[in-house]
């Protein structure tokens, strides 16, 4: 839940004029150390979700850069998402990229 408040701090400042969403999407990363014997514990599917819904999330993904499992399907997802939020005019901001 750390994430929950720097999101909404980064973009709170944010100002789109045309009154529209960002969209904001959860990803999952390194898929393929998932395992029953890891001592820091396992975070389930499930409970990725959970959070990206208690995050208000719109989407929650995962992949493996290693084993490269889902990671086009990761990128696809990504790239329809950001064309699905531009305007007529363009984009939702005069530009840039956060990175948190």
């Amino acid at each position: 839940m750390q994430w929950s408040k720097e999101i909404k701090r980064v973009f709170a400042a944010t100002d789109f004029s045309d009154g529209s969403d960002i969209p904001i999407l959860l990803l999952g990363l390194k898929r393929d150390l998932r395992s029953e014997t890891d001592p820091n514990g396992i975070i389930y599917p499930q409970e990725a979700y959970r959070i990206a819904q208690e995050l208000r999330c719109d989407k929650y993904m995962e992949c493996s850069a290693v084993t490269g499992e889902l990671v086009h399907e990761v990128f696809e997802d990504i790239c329809k998402t950001a064309a699905m939020s531009t305007t007529d005019k363009g984009g939702l901001s005069e530009g840039g990229c956060e990175v948190m």
